[in-house]
């Protein structure tokens, strides 16, 4: 058993601080750290806890059910009903809310309530379906995340709400969804396939290109060894994101056009992908405004490309040709935050709103971006 570190916590909501911990081995016996925040969560020495899990990080993880079994033995925690394994990935959310459902019934089902707690471990998108049942039933049920996924472990695990997909729209139904706890250990991020991996890298550069020039340029430096997942580096740039994150809070920076080509794509582009992508566009937006200067530009850029966050971009041509419909997602954008403006990069580890983006400047970047990408 390792050493468990608490990263900090931060505060989803007013008068709610949601911690963040990680460690080596959560289910092993001798590993008290998620009987501790169960019992904390809930309020009581005796937790009842509802288990959601992705079936394709448990499928990663060998033993871990046995294991699971064991630790709920050793420390007295009552199962709410059968563990629910739910196959991961976007689709989960472009179901007509069908695997939401089928949690919120297994929750009504096995008789849980506002003080039980639902433990989800996966990626971002079965945050997303668990979370947005959890804060159905009952009027809200707790929840504690464990992320199998880099994105998820840098970016989903803080999210304070919950979203369901429609066919054009991502995110289109959003709850609020405020985590109790957020436990991590780091050795089923290095199981995910290649893609998923360097995906995760990319969500990484989106914060560090707009809070963390220091990082930024770390990850610039080395994003070869993290393309070929150097375990201590991969480990170190991974909890400076985290805490960056939880000092530094979050930025919408590059997902008004990553969650437009997602939809455009009817969510074959993975979000991890789609995310590096709108990522360039902003900082290519950012260069024609004189936002940021030539070098800013292309140290993100290059590092996307390097750490393998734009291995996506060879199958978004047909995406990226579309610009009128791309363009279609600021006006989504608005209608989701209230308001004109758009966060862009100011400068390394910068930003600022653009209060009112400029259709016909973005138009000719993407244009530019389409054009460099496929003149190879």
């Amino acid at each position: 058993m390792g050493e468990t570190k608490k990263l900090g916590s931060f505060e989803p909501a007013k008068g709610m601080t949601c911690d963040i911990a990680v460690s080596q081995n959560i289910f092993d016996v001798d590993n008290p750290l998620l009987s501790d925040t169960l019992k904390s969560v809930a309020g009581s020495d005796g937790p009842r806890m509802m288990l959601v899990a992705d079936a394709n990080a448990v499928n990663r993880m060998p033993g871990i059910g046995t294991a699971i079994g064991r630790y709920i033995t050793k420390y007295g925690i009552a199962l709410a009903g059968k563990a629910m394994l739910i196959g991961g990935g976007e689709k989960i959310k472009c179901d007509d809310m069908q695997t939401a459902r089928r949690i919120m019934n297994a929750a009504v089902e096995s008789r849980t309530g506002v003080n039980d707690v639902m433990l989800v471990i996966g990626g971002g998108s079965l945050f997303d379906a668990a979370g947005y049942a959890a804060a159905q039933v009952r009027g809200g049920m707790k929840t504690v995340r464990i992320p199998t996924t880099t994105s998820a472990a840098v970016d989903a695990a803080f999210s304070t709400y919950a979203a369901i997909n429609t066919p054009n729209v991502k995110d289109a139904f959003r709850v609020p969804c405020l985590p109790s706890a957020v436990l991590l250990d780091f050795a089923p991020l290095f199981t995910v396939q290649d893609g998923v991996w360097r995906g995760g890298l990319g969500e990484i550069v989106r914060h560090a290109a707009v809070f963390n020039p220091a990082l930024m340029r770390r990850i610039a430096k080395d994003a070869e060894a993290l393309k070929n997942r150097d375990k201590e580096l991969s480990t170190a740039v991974i909890t400076a994101c985290i805490e960056s994150r939880i000092k530094k809070g979050t930025s919408d920076f590059a997902l008004w056009s990553a969650h437009r080509l997602e939809a455009m794509s009817s969510y074959k582009l993975p979000h991890g992908y789609a995310v590096p992508i709108g990522a360039c566009i902003d900082f290519a937006y950012a260069l024609e405004k004189g936002y940021v200067d030539d070098e800013v530009q292309e140290t993100v850029c290059r590092a996307l490309a390097d750490c393998g966050a734009l291995d996506g971009l060879a199958h978004s041509n047909h995406l990226l040709s579309r610009v009128d419909s791309i363009l279609l997602g600021l006006d989504a954008w608005q209608l989701s935050s209230a308001s004109r403006g758009i966060e862009v990069p100011a400068g390394l580890g910068k930003r600022k709103t653009d209060e009112s983006p400029d259709k016909e400047a973005f138009a000719k970047v993407i244009k530019e971006f389409l054009e460099v990408s496929t003149s190879d």
